[in-house]
């Protein structure tokens, strides 16, 4: 006979009832034990066992005071009428239940409750009614596959009180603690003060891979989210997928004069190669640096330009003297596009073609002669689009040069070529003002690693100042994103030069810094070819060499390849196979630091062979343009949800004209939808600023530019808007005291276009545009507001060359959609505008 023990009250209740204090004559039923008749003939014994033990003859139990219940197939059996009390005496602490054999029963639960009588539900007095029932089974020890032990989930009162777990827990410090207080729990008598135990090791060393393994779970979570993404990488991939392009910066660009004063002939004309390194102005430098000292100063973190091209320096260009054709008082206006220069010193070597760069500056102040008081703002760069030799009758021994350069390059103010000033102690003295250097050269922003092999350093120290890639190779089953080490500053990001001849690309286009097409300068050389550093890899071809340039989270550059190895090809091209090293070279420098001021260069760095060279001088005439910082995280934050919302498509008419808008030199624009017979063509008239006209460079610009906007099996074309002349007379009265002719051109001077003293006019072009009106008041008024005007009377208000509409009484021309008003005031050109001004009165 086996014996199965069912217990019936938690730790709580059996602690209550024997506490001190607790009644004396209380107990309750602790567990009880089944012993099964085997087989069913024989009886079964029921052992029930109180918590405490009781007195008797009170805690006398009887057949009566037990009472079976459940059974599912068979009735609950029925007990014996005698309890007997174990193990006898004046005590009693478990009660004999026996069932008399013969009864079968089932596999159910059955539940045992003692009772006060058998026709009593309540417990006798005796006992707590909490614990006077307990469920048992007859079946236990029947073949089962599952465990004899009872669930204790089953039973509220016996489940297992859950781990206090610090679910928060990340870093080293707190999983460390969680870990050994889990640890005390489950093995008594751990100590967890003890560093030597080999426990206490294991769980910090656990405790760090949890601490990477958090952190990484952590911020895998901050960058996937836009709002949330902090590293740089993150937020501007997020803003890619907004067709966000972040601001990465942008290197400097300058203009480099040398001044060339070689002490024999035959050493004229040296030759300055693409690359060759120029340096700000610094104390006690000379200026002509060995090769040898560059290293040494790049570690110190000078700022380094490196020339775009190759230059050839002559002595005569470090200064050329400007033709004055015997005006002692020469001066170039503002908008010259030509001047003749005297070339004679040049002995026909080295002469200027188009293409060459042309410093015009002021070397001498108008006023009192001396050159200290020159102002650095009166230079101007130009490009050459014709160079044309001449002669000049009074001075036929010179060798004259006329020069031209684009519109784009016109001079920008008045330039005084010479100047008579007066001197205290004697006559006026002519003083030449302002002379021509034609020793120039582009330059970036940015320092080559390693240097040039023009300057001729030693492989060994060429070697030492290489950046290279961290790690080195790729590694099997791990994506390559190698950093760039050793690099002295960040990536140089250059526009590239426009392209094109030398008569269409002006000296403006050229010193543009367009961040859009700034590229980082890096590249990659495998055993095969060259990698190239693309914006992105949505273009690349299955077997491009191609990479992209990101910002790590220190700020460092950071590689990026496609999804092919091993010559498969892949998405958005190759990456380079397991093992394979690449030779790195790049420029370094770029942002804000490089928009160096006028005359801060000082500095050509040449090899140590050409150390001797006669380079007196090294400057830049004009400040440094185009070099910017990259945009902050935040400003992208900002800027990129909003992106989308920019229109970037062209549809209907009103969608071209804003597109067009756009675009740089655009003072408006409209566009019209015509049917050819074949497609669909939208024209785009454009109105440009200043009234310039739609030339063929700036109509191919502009279609280049609406190209992206274009809608598909639409044509587009450019034209300038159709002008309007106007015809106005006007009899204006001069005041008594005022002189007609006088008040005559300050009147003409008000309403012609290009006004006086630089200040534009009435009838000025960036004050009409398209479907813009002339009132007859506006023009009154602006004749009235002349000094010395009494009174005006229009006399002729109409469209040149046209009938009349009344325009005169109504007071108002209206020009169609296409239409652009204008005056021009040009004897020459009277068709496109005339004013007549009739003076009166005065004296």
């Amino acid at each position: 006979m086996n014996g199965v023990r069912y217990e019936c009250c938690d730790e709580r209740r059996r602690a209550a009832l024997v506490a001190p204090g607790a009644p004396a004559g209380i107990s309750g039923i602790d567990y009880v034990e089944v012993r099964q008749g085997d087989p069913v003939s024989e009886p079964t014994e029921i052992d029930v066992v109180l918590v405490k033990p009781l007195p008797l003859p009170m805690a006398g139990l009887t057949g009566a005071n037990i009472r079976l219940t459940g059974g599912l197939r068979f009735p609950p059996p029925r007990v014996s009428p005698v309890v007997t009390a174990v193990p006898g005496g004046a005590t009693v602490r478990t009660y004999r239940v026996q069932i008399p054999g013969g009864q079968p029963t089932d596999f159910s639960t059955y539940r045992l409750a003692v009772v006060a009588g058998s026709s009593s539900a309540q417990p006798p007095a005796f006992l707590d009614p909490r614990l006077s029932v307990v469920d048992l089974s007859f079946k236990v020890d029947c073949p089962s596959d599952a465990d004899c032990a009872p669930d204790g989930r089953e039973l509220p009162g016996a489940q297992t009180p859950e781990p206090a777990l610090d679910l928060m827990a990340r870093d080293w410090g707190t999983l460390r603690r969680l870990m050994l207080d889990r640890i005390s729990v489950l093995v008594p008598g751990f100590r967890e003060d003890d560093p030597v135990d080999l426990t206490t090791t294991l769980v910090e060393a656990l405790a760090y891979r949890l601490d990477q393994q958090s952190y990484s779970l952590d911020w895998v979570a901050t960058e996937a989210l836009f709002d949330t993404a902090r590293t740089r990488t993150s937020v501007t991939r997020h803003a890619r997928l907004v067709d966000y392009p972040v601001d990465e910066g942008a290197s400097a660009r300058l203009v480099v004069a040398f001044e060339h004063r070689p002490a024999i002939p035959a050493r004229d004309g040296v030759l300055l190669r693409a690359g060759t390194p120029v340096l700000p102005r610094t104390e006690g430098l000379p200026t002509v640096v060995a090769a040898a000292a560059y290293p040494a100063l790049l570690h110190q973190g000078a700022v380094v330009f490196e020339t775009a091209a190759d230059v050839r320096l002559w002595q005569w260009r470090s200064s050329i003297a400007i033709h004055t054709w015997a005006d002692d008082l020469c001066c170039l206006p503002a908008g010259s596009t030509s001047v003749t220069l005297d070339s004679t010193a040049s002995a026909g070597r080295g002469p200027l073609v188009p293409g060459d760069l042309l410093l015009l500056a002021q070397t001498a102040a108008p006023d009192t002669g001396e050159a200290a008081d020159a102002n650095p703002a009166r230079r101007h760069v130009v490009r050459l689009t014709e160079v044309t030799p001449t002669t000049d009758v009074l001075a036929p021994g010179l060798l004259l040069l006329d020069v031209a350069w684009d519109a784009a390059d016109a001079l920008p103010f008045d330039l005084t070529v010479a100047a008579e000033v007066e001197r205290p102690a004697g006559p006026a003295e002519r003083v030449v003002c302002a002379r021509a250097v034609g020793n120039l050269v582009l330059a970036d922003h940015g320092a080559s690693l390693p240097p040039a092999d023009h300057l001729g350093l030693p492989p060994a120290v060429v070697a030492g100042l290489a950046p290279d890639l961290e790690p080195p190779s790729p590694e099997a089953g791990v994506p390559w994103r190698p950093r760039v080490h050793g690099g002295l500053g960040p990536l140089s990001r250059v526009a590239p030069l426009p392209s094109g001849t030398a008569v269409e690309v002006p000296a403006s286009a050229l010193l543009a810094v367009d961040p859009d097409r700034c590229l980082p300068e890096l590249s990659l050389q495998d055993a095969f070819a060259t990698w190239t550093v693309r914006r992105d890899l949505l273009a690349s071809g299955r077997f491009s060499r191609d990479l992209v340039v990101e910002t790590d989270a220190g700020g460092g550059p950071a590689l990026r390849f496609g999804g092919g190895t091993g010559g498969t090809g892949g998405t958005g091209g190759l990456a380079p196979d397991v093992g394979e090293r690449l030779t790195v070279s790049g420029r370094f420098g770029s942002g804000v630091v490089g928009n160096l001021g006028p005359d801060a260069l000082g500095h050509v760095v040449v090899p140590d062979a050409d150390a001797a060279v006669d380079i007196t001088a090294v400057t830049n005439p004009l400040p440094g343009t185009g070099g910017r910082a990259r945009e902050e995280i935040a400003a992208v934050k900002v800027r990129a949800p909003e992106a989308f919302r920019r229109q970037q498509r062209a549809v209907t008419a009103a969608d071209y004209a804003e597109a067009a808008r756009r675009f740089a030199g655009v003072a408006n624009a409209m566009a019209v939808a015509r049917w050819t017979g074949a497609w669909q063509t939208v024209v785009v008239h454009v109105d440009r600023v200043g009234g310039a006209s739609v030339d063929r460079r700036f109509r191919d610009a502009l279609l280049a530019h609406l190209e992206r906007f274009r809608l598909a099996g639409f044509d587009v074309a450019v034209r300038g808007a159709r002008p309007v002349p106007l015809d106005v007379a006007l009899s204006v009265c001069a005041e008594p005291r005022e002189l007609r002719s006088e008040v005559g051109r300050r009147v003409r001077a008000a309403l012609s276009p290009f006004g006086s003293r630089g200040r534009p006019g009435f009838f000025h072009p960036d004050h009409f545009t398209f479907g813009t009106p002339v009132f007859l008041s506006a023009v009154v008024a602006a004749v009235m507001a002349v000094p010395g005007v009494q009174s005006v009377r229009p006399l002729v208000f109409q469209r040149f060359a046209r009938v009349g509409q009344d325009e005169l009484g109504l007071g108002v021309i209206r020009p169609a959609d296409a239409e652009i008003l204008e005056l021009r005031d040009d004897p020459s050109f009277p068709e496109r505008g005339r004013l007549t001004v009739t003076m009166g009165g005065g004296r």
